[in-house]
Formats: structure tokens, C-alpha cells, sequence
């Protein structure tokens, strides 16, 4: 009978062990959630108080990447609003050699008459010393870069604008050492190269009529 009492007895102290853990395990969650910030205030002044809800930082989460989205340029925003047409340029190179004796005659440029294109370059060789290669004023296209070798000196010069070129060697201008380079469309100021050749060519003491022969075979 003892025994049987006993051992009732010990199963009541184990149900109310067993109890009272999980009515304690259940006012400890309580209260830890009771006290668990769920939001995050701010006074001005002040420091911020509290961490802000996982609802809170979903919102902020999405906020910020519909701003980064909304700050994106579109397809549309990055296209440029004009086309540009690439210029057909070929990109050769050409050399003009500084002659006492050609085989037009002497103190000449050889070839004396050169057809090139856009983006070609020449390169003015002085192959005898005393000579100098110049752009004339007046007798290039308009935009177009001039150009002065210096006495004896090697020069390269790239053609970036269309028409008719008209150089010379400075100290043998009077001798009628001139040169003509075409590049793409001679004409588009052929004529106005035609007037100023009238004047230039009254400098020159022979060969009057060189340069004449350079613009008509053209």
C-alpha cells in the first residue's frame, strides 16, 4: 500500500514539474515579445529609439530598389538623338619628293600633281637641301589645316578636308616650284584656286605657265 501511494505520489510531483516548466517557458516568450521593439522613433534632437520591424525594413528594401530602378536610364535615354555618318577616309600614305631636277624641269615637287582622299596622308620629303614644302594662303579649302615644313625639313601632313591644295617651296617660288594636291572632290574650290593662281603666278620669273598646266589637268 505504501509503495502503491508512492508511487502515485511521484507522478503528481512529475505532472507539476512538467507544468509549471512550460507555463514558465510561456510567460518568458511573453514577456520577451512584450518588450521586443516592433517600431523605431525619432525625435528631432534626439536619438533614434528602438529597430525598425521586419515590415518596416521590406518596405525599405523595396523602396530602394524601385528608386534605383526608377533611377536607371532607359533604352531610350541612353540612344543618341542624332546619327552620324562615319566619313569613307582610306587612310594611304603618299610621298612628295623636294627635287632640284624633275622630270618637269628644275626646282620642282615630285609628282608634281598628287590625287589622294579623305584621311590620306603625304609626307614632303627633302631630298635635295635648300627647299622647304608650304601651304599657300588662299589656296586651300576653307577649314583646312596650313602646313610649313621648314627649310630642308621632312613634313607629314594628313587631309582632312576636300578640294584642291596649292603648296610651294618658299625661297624658289620665283622659279615656279609649286605643287598641287587633290583630295576627294578637286572642285569644290577649283575655281576659287583658278583666281588666286592668276595672282600668284605673276611672282614667277620662269615657267610662267607651270602652274596653269597643274590646275587644267586636273
Amino acid at each position: 500500500m505504501r509503495v502503491v501511494i508512492f508511487r502515485n505520489l511521484r507522478k503528481v510531483f512529475l505532472l507539476l514539474y512538467l507544468t509549471s516548466s512550460i507555463c514558465f517557458s510561456v510567460a518568458a516568450q511573453s514577456v520577451a515579445d512584450n518588450i521586443r521593439p516592433v517600431g523605431r522613433v525619432c525625435v528631432e534632437g534626439q536619438p533614434c529609439v528602438g529597430a525598425a520591424s521586419r515590415e518596416s525594413l521590406e518596405q525599405v528594401s523595396t523602396g530602394d530598389i524601385l528608386n534605383d530602378e526608377a533611377a536607371m536610364p532607359s533604352e531610350t535615354d541612353t540612344k543618341p538623338t542624332t546619327d552620324v555618318s562615319p566619313v569613307n577616309t582610306s587612310g594611304e600614305h603618299y610621298e612628295v619628293r623636294m627635287l632640284n631636277q624633275g622630270t618637269d624641269g628644275v626646282m620642282v615637287f615630285e609628282p608634281s600633281v598628287l590625287q589622294v582622299q579623305l584621311g590620306d596622308s603625304v609626307t614632303f620629303k627633302a631630298e635635295n637641301p635648300g627647299h622647304n614644302a608650304a601651304s599657300i594662303e588662299g589656296m586651300i579649302p576653307d577649314g583646312a589645316d596650313p602646313w610649313d615644313s621648314g627649310m630642308s625639313q621632312d613634313i607629314t601632313v594628313t587631309f582632312s578636308e576636300e578640294g584642291t591644295y596649292v603648296y610651294q617651296c618658299t625661297p624658289h617660288l620665283m622659279m615656279s616650284m609649286v605643287g598641287v594636291i587633290t583630295v576627294g572632290d578637286a572642285n569644290s574650290n577649283l575655281a576659287m584656286v583658278k583666281v588666286a593662281a592668276t595672282e600668284k603666278k605673276a611672282a614667277f620669273v620662269m615657267e610662267q605657265d607651270r602652274l596653269d598646266r597643274y590646275l587644267e589637268g586636273i
